[in-house]
């Protein structure tokens, strides 16, 4: 997703849910990371959905530039950025 919309924080602009609840991220900045969600998806029972490796696949970027769900799970930009890691 490539939104218009201007932050003061680096957005996602793209997502790929891979195994193990991790996602791998392209940011608009042109750097690209990858982030386990595993910890928080296992200990969060609000989180309860994307424990189905179906459900999880269905991640896509919202307009602030952060992951989202269907059912409203969302992480922001900046709580994945901080948690990200270089390939």
């Amino acid at each position: 997703m490539n939104s218009r919309l201007k932050t003061p924080w680096i957005k996602v602009t793209s997502v790929s849910p891979k195994e193990n609840f991790r996602l791998e991220l392209k940011w608009e900045d042109g750097k690209q990371s990858q982030v386990s969600l595993q910890s928080q998806i296992e200990k969060r029972d609000i989180l309860w959905r994307l424990r189905n490796p179906r459900y999880f696949k269905q991640a896509a970027v919202d307009p602030l530039g952060g992951v989202f769900w269907p059912q409203g799970e969302d992480f922001s930009a900046n709580y994945l950025k901080l948690h990200s890691e270089r390939p």
